[in-house]
Order: C-alpha cells, then structure tokens, then sequence
C-alpha cells in the first residue's frame, strides 16, 4: 500500500512537472515572431481588421491606467498572430459524486480548480485520461488569459490575435478585467479574483463608452435576462448537490435531472425572453461544467453589495481592494476579510 502510494505520488509529480514544462514552452512561444504594436499597425501585410482591433485593445489598455491612476507596464505593448483560434484549453474536472472543481497546486503561483493548455490535443489527452479513471469534465477554449504581471515573469504579455475573436465592447471589457487581474489577485481564490475583475470591467465599460439612459437600460434588461439564466444554473447545482447526498446512482440522477428539470426550465426562460440563442442549451452539462460556472459567478452577488456598502467611488475600490490584497493573511475568506474592512 505504501509503495503504491509513493509510486501515484511520484508519478502525479512528474506529470506536473511536464506540464510546468509545456506551459513554459508555451508561454515563450507568444514571445516569439512577435511584432511591436506600432510596427504591426504599419505594417501593410497585416489585414485592417486586425488593425483595428489592436487601436480598441491600446486605447482600452491607455484609458484603463489613467482612470484608475496606475503607473502603466509594457502589457499588451506586442502582437502575435498564433496558428489556432484559441490560446489555451481549458480542462475542469469533478467527481461524479460532487460539483466541484478539483484543484492542482503549484509552487508559487499556488492552487487552481482547472489546467490550460497550449495544446488542444494534449487537452484532449487529459480529458480522456480524467475520463478513464471516473471523474466528469468539461473542457473549452480560452480566447484570453492574463499571467498576472507576476514579477518572477521575464516578460509582459501580448496582444494575441485569439483576442480579434471578440467584438469591440466585449473586446474592451475583456481588456479591461484581464488588466485588473495584473494588479490585484489574490492566491488560491480563483472565484474572487474572477468575480471582483468581472464587476471592475463592467463597472467601466459603462463609462469608457459612456452609454446613453435607454442603451445602458437595453443592457440591464439583457443583464438581467443572463441573471435569470444564471440563477436558473446556480439553483440546478444546489438541487443536484442534495439529490446525489441521497443516492449512490449519481449517473442515473443527473441524466433524470438534466432532462426532466434543468433543460425544461432554461427552455422556459429563454422562450420567456424570445431569446433565439439560448446559450445553456449549447453543448453537454454535467458536474464539471456545472463546477466551471460556480467559479466564475457565486461570489458576485456579495461584490455588488460590498461595493454600495463601501459609498466609494469605482477607482477608490480598486485601490482599496489592492491594499487590502497586500495586508491580506489568508486567515478567512477573502470576502469576509473585505466585509470587515470595508
């Protein structure tokens, strides 16, 4: 017993450091053929498209620092144009028993509940092994990613043509959350991090564009239409999470609820607001992806009431979030260290 848990120990190590290693191989590759944004937009090969999206890209990067007062890095200063739609994979896995993402701990960058990978077929080649020894999983592409301006980095992250994926206000906002994660992010809490540079980005896409009465109200009611989708996914993960505490056939119990529960309400819903593109009826549910939504939803409710709480403005919570980040022990949830300070 104690050899064969020596060995699975062993052999999980070396699979980190493979993927530690492929990830570092990957990441030098966006810095390779890369082009200066200045050459790149003056460069006549280059198609007008692209073009235009790096001027969103650069004048969002450019107002980002000077709202919120923040000395500017070199982020975002580069192109690269890749040869995949994608730039990462991203592969989330949970028990059959459980919605919950499983995590996987590194040395200094610490815990998180999914892998990326540059590869889509190495994605795929993990999947199929996590599937092999019983667990659920979802995997999805990743247009952008940020590597937190981590100062051990040796270099800034680029434009990546993945990000020409986006339309221009997705594209800003999109700027916008991945500039917050490179000046504040706190380890080991994934959902806080995603939630806090989702509400920041949001927060100021509104002003960027300085959108009228009727168009940001056309935006609430759309806002409130994903609210209504959102909840409709939180709730089918509490419901599941009682039901598979009360049985042992977790299979049986997910496909029953999946057709007899969850897709007839989102159907309502979406009919309800004459939705033509109903996007939780795309592709496959199951824990994993159900684990995937939580993380990048549950905490936002108490963000929005934390940040009305506070009565301050956009920029001062920011850099109150940062201060805070930096005294921060890791003692509670980060959340409730906010609730106690703000």
């Amino acid at each position: 017993m104690k050899y064969t848990l020596f060995l699975l120990f062993i052999l999980t190590s070396c699979a980190k450091v493979s993927y530690i290693v492929d990830q570092g191989i990957g990441q030098i590759s966006l810095e390779y053929n890369d082009e200066d944004v200045d050459d790149f937009l003056n460069d006549p090969k280059i198609d007008p498209k692209y073009k235009e999206k790096v001027k969103v890209i650069s004048k969002a990067k450019k107002y980002f620092y000077n709202y919120f007062e923040l000395e500017q890095t070199a982020i975002y200063d580069e192109v690269k144009i890749l040869d995949q739609p994608a730039v990462t994979y991203l592969v989330i896995h949970s028990p059959q028993n459980q919605i919950k993402a499983l995590e996987t701990t590194f040395p200094i960058v610490g815990s998180f509940p999914y892998l990326g990978f540059f590869s889509k077929k190495k994605a795929f080649a993990y999947v199929n092994d996590l599937q092999k020894i019983g667990y659920a999983t979802y995997m999805r592409p990743v247009y952008a990613y940020s590597t937190l301006n981590h100062p051990l980095w040796p270099f800034h992250d680029n434009i990546l043509s993945s990000f020409f994926y986006y339309k221009d206000e997705e594209l800003t906002e999109l700027i916008f959350h991945e500039l917050v994660h490179t000046v504040f992010f706190v380890k080991d809490q994934i959902k806080v991090n995603e939630n806090i540079a989702e509400f920041i980005s949001e927060k100021l896409v509104k002003e960027y564009y300085g959108w009228s009465e009727d168009e940001i109200l056309k935006r609430v009611k759309k806002h409130q239409i994903n609210i209504d989708l959102r909840n409709a996914v939180i709730m089918a993960s509490k419901d599941l999470t009682k039901k598979y505490l009360n049985s042992d056939n977790y299979s049986e119990i997910l496909t029953e609820y999946l057709s007899e529960k969850f897709y007839p309400n989102i159907k309502e819903i979406c009919h309800k607001h004459a939705l033509e593109q109903c996007w939780p009826l795309k592709g496959k549910w199951n824990n994993a992806r159900f684990a995937a939504f939580n993380t990048y939803t549950s905490e936002r409710d108490a963000i929005d009431k934390i940040f009305k709480r506070s009565n301050l403005t956009l920029k001062t919570f920011l850099h109150q979030l940062i201060k805070y980040e930096k005294e921060y022990k890791n003692k509670e949830e980060f959340l409730k260290y906010l609730e106690r300070k703000i």
